[in-house]
């Protein structure tokens, strides 16, 4: 037979109220009162029923959090961070992975909603979800996190700013005499994001003399390319690449493409991947302090959830909150 709180607080020589405070970490319940509770649940293998415990609050307890590719180690740390934040304060996640597929994001939508999730994190991928829009007009909390999706304004939004990130980067690349940077912005129709950190880059370059810019929009769709592209822009005259996807900065390190050029030019890519860090000369990063922006998705998302709760401090009055990149210099720019 199943193991109920009555037995909880028979084991605990104690009332059934003042064991559940304890298990819920309700009421003024001191810590070894707690710890009393939880040890006598632990020895008689109590598990509570979630489902009585949302009838009663109207709250699942469950949130859910949609991601473009969990392969993409960027969207592993912040999939990392949201699901630590959200066991901190008594949540569980239900994780999803769209593909980049648009069928897939409205079965995940629908998903929610018949399991009655009590809110949603999303990194917006490609066109905007009908259902989404229905999950909107039901007024069901969603925080957008990394990226906007600009035909739906208005919904809570957690993202870095790509400005003081850029700029340390080009005022290190110029230090060291770099004189002609180019710039790989990544798939930019598919994301605000990128055309953002473009307008960095530009403005980066334009407000530093000595420094020339060019955006390079092509040439990156496979390692081959990628090499080849690199070879074509150090006999442009180029000194120093930034990358804005660090899928394509993968790429132009995953091959040979001058073994004499390539130790002796800087290269710098958004997104802290380990793996930068693993090869010679190490890639200087952008951070998007990742970890950071997944807490507070969380907090905001929480303070939505949460009668009383307060939302993270910085949100703007158009209710986005930005994170502010950073530099971090390796290799040819340590």
């Amino acid at each position: 037979m199943s193991v109920t709180i009555s037995d909880v607080a028979k084991q605990a020589g104690m009332s059934v109220s003042t064991v559940s405070q304890a298990l819920n970490d309700k009421g003024r319940i001191s810590p070894p009162t707690k710890d009393r509770v939880r040890r006598a649940a632990m020895e008689l293998g109590y598990i509570p029923d979630s489902r009585a415990r949302s009838m009663r609050s109207s709250r699942s307890h469950a949130v859910g959090l949609l991601v473009p590719d969990i392969r993409n180690p960027y969207f592993s740390e912040l999939v990392y961070a949201v699901q630590d934040q959200l066991y901190s304060a008594g949540y569980a996640p239900l994780i999803g992975v769209s593909s980049c597929r648009a069928n897939r994001q409205e079965d995940y939508y629908r998903i929610l909603l018949s399991r009655h999730m009590d809110g949603v994190l999303v990194v917006p991928d490609g066109p905007t979800s009908p259902m989404l829009r229905t999950m909107l007009a039901r007024e069901f909390p969603v925080v957008f996190v990394d990226r906007p999706d600009r035909t739906l304004p208005g919904v809570p939004l957690v993202d870095s700013d790509p400005v003081p990130g850029m700029e340390a980067a080009l005022d290190a690349l110029a230090a060291r005499g770099s004189r002609r940077v180019a710039f790989v912005p990544g798939p930019e129709s598919r994301s605000y994001t990128f055309r953002e950190r473009e307008q960095a880059f530009l403005d980066g370059v334009d407000a530093r003399q000595g420094l020339t810019g060019l955006v390079v929009r092509q040439g990156f769709e496979d390692r081959p390319r990628a090499a080849a592209t690199m070879r074509h822009l150090l006999g442009q005259g180029v000194d120093a690449v930034i990358f804005g996807y660090s899928a394509d900065a993968i790429k132009a390190v995953a091959m040979e493409w001058d073994g004499d050029q390539r130790s002796r030019v800087p290269l710098v890519s958004f997104d802290d991947l380990e793996v930068f860090q693993l090869i010679s000369p190490q890639v200087s990063v952008i951070s998007q302090q990742v970890d950071r922006m997944g807490r507070q998705g969380v907090d905001m998302l929480l303070s939505m959830i949460e009668p009383g709760r307060q939302a993270p401090e910085g949100m703007s009055v158009d209710r986005r909150l930005r994170t502010q990149t950073l530099f971090v210099p390796r290799g040819l720019l340590a």
